[in-house]
């Protein structure tokens, strides 16, 4: 009997690892231009809230800035903003997430983004 309830009380734990790795997005807040990530990466959401007039925030599919003067705009994935001071935006990727290949970017004036990636 005893190796019985053993056998399931194991069982029962193994199931658990088994679906652990499910949703293994991270969610991380960022209030100046940085690389995130390299390589592959999936945004599932972005929330953008202005701390001045104007702030703004780009996301590209690189792993430095290509937006400088001599620079390249078609690495853009994402990119929002908001008048006023402390207005906010929400980007919602969940059904199709933002795939990039290179890297993941993210570059922002006067504001802070929340990022869901993996």
């Amino acid at each position: 009997m005893k190796k019985i309830s053993l056998l399931i009380l194991i069982l029962l734990f193994s199931i658990s690892f088994a679906f652990a790795d499910r949703d293994t997005a991270t969610v991380t807040t960022y209030n100046s231009s940085q690389l995130i990530k390299r390589g592959d990466a999936k945004i599932y959401s972005i929330t953008f809230k202005a701390s001045a007039n104007g702030g703004n925030f780009i996301i590209l599919d690189a792993i430095t800035n290509t937006t400088s003067p001599a620079g390249s705009l078609t690495d853009i994935k994402a990119e929002g903003g908001e008048v006023t001071a402390l207005g906010s935006q929400f980007q919602d990727y969940s059904d199709k997430p933002l795939e990039f290949s290179t890297g993941l970017y993210l570059i922002i004036t006067d504001g802070y983004v929340i990022l869901r990636f993996e």
